[in-house]
């Protein structure tokens, strides 16, 4: 028996969870209250949540 033979399939590859928690240079988000706005000016790997009046603050979408 196999010990590994108790635990499933993970749903993630390493490179997908990297891909995922990391933070990208030039992320931007603004306040849909107030309209102050953040850029990430230096990149890391973790979670990344601003927030502003209280709220969350979006994403801000590159124009494509």
């Amino acid at each position: 028996m196999n010990s590994n033979d108790n635990f499933p399939e993970p749903e993630w590859t390493v490179e997908e969870w990297t891909e995922a928690w990391t933070i990208r240079v030039g992320k931007a988000y603004a306040c849909l209250v107030c309209g102050n706005m953040v850029m990430v000016t230096k990149g890391g790997v973790g979670v990344m949540e601003p927030r502003c009046c209280d709220k969350e603050m979006e994403e801000v979408e590159r124009p494509v």
